[in-house]
């Protein structure tokens, strides 16, 4: 089991229907993340010049690869939900609250418990 698996698994309220879905958006989002890190490099992204908004998005990006690779892919999993045959932004969203919940826990000192 993956280490957001067992953070999910952990969290009151779900049922298995919604830990099952999480898992295969996250699923997703750690595919849609190992292609963007297999075709940007981190330092070459903040290194990007242009408009403000396209050097924010590359540090954005640049940001997201060096914190983990699934927060890169949230872009293209909303274009995704929001598309006719989607399962909606809402999930995302939830997902996204739940996974940066998963990696603020990752980095602090095991004092849970």
């Amino acid at each position: 089991m993956s280490e957001f698996a067992t953070f999910i698994a952990d969290v009151p309220g779900l049922t298995d229907y919604t830990r099952r879905l999480y898992l295969l958006i996250d699923r997703q989002a750690g595919q849609i993340g190992k292609r963007l890190a297999a075709m940007h490099r981190s330092t070459a992204l903040r290194g990007c010049t242009g408009s403000p908004w396209m050097v924010a998005q590359s540090h954005d990006l640049a940001e997201a690869l060096d914190t983990d690779a699934r927060l890169a892919a949230i872009k293209s999993l909303r274009v995704w939900a929001t598309r006719h045959e989607g399962i909606g932004n809402t999930w995302i969203n939830w997902y996204v609250a739940l996974l940066k919940a998963h990696i603020s826990e990752k980095r602090q000192p095991a004092t849970r418990r």
